[in-house]
């Protein structure tokens, strides 16, 4: 079983790396059992979108995401380190086709909350006619679904936004 550390221990660690990161996002926040405010937290987990930068002819590239920390896992999409006190860090990079809402609302958790939030009615809270797949909301017929805030995806969902606090 992994170490657990005090909510309070952990949230002041996830402020200071959620601060690192910020001058390589545009958007961060910090989700996982830190934005639910459990007791204990067993890692941190960092939903995040790279900046970009801009060329003279306006095509955009995303900035690399950067930690002086010993890379476990290292894709484009999720990284995951493990840093100097015994935490891991898991960092959800979104990037397109991916929408930030579905993100957050995945990595916000638990586990099972996020589960029945990606499988389709009527075991779970998503439309028979969607599907999550590489981090977006697919439509049979109209291609990706924008959910560019949490409160969307709920909506897509026929849910009312749930605090993070109260999700089970």
């Amino acid at each position: 079983m992994k170490q657990q550390y005090p909510l309070e221990q952990a949230k002041e660690l996830a402020e200071e790396l959620k601060q690192q990161l910020s001058r390589m996002t545009s958007r961060i926040e910090i989700a996982g059992s830190v934005r639910r405010c459990k007791e204990t937290v067993g890692d941190i987990e960092i939903v995040c979108q790279p900046s970009e930068t801009f060329d003279l002819f306006g095509t955009a590239e995303p900035q690399p995401i950067y930690l002086p920390y010993r890379a476990v896992k290292d894709g484009s999409r999720y990284k995951q380190y493990r840093l100097p006190n015994g935490l891991c860090l898991d960092l959800f990079i979104v990037l397109p086709p991916a929408q930030w809402g579905v993100i957050l609302a995945l990595r916000t958790g638990p586990m099972m909350f996020s589960k029945k939030l990606v499988t389709r009615r009527p075991w779970g809270y998503l439309p028979s006619e969607y599907h999550v797949e590489d981090g977006a909301v697919w439509h049979e017929e109209r291609g990706v679904i924008a959910t560019p805030e949490e409160s969307d995806y709920f909506r897509l969902c026929g849910l009312n936004w749930i605090p993070p606090q109260e999700r089970n």
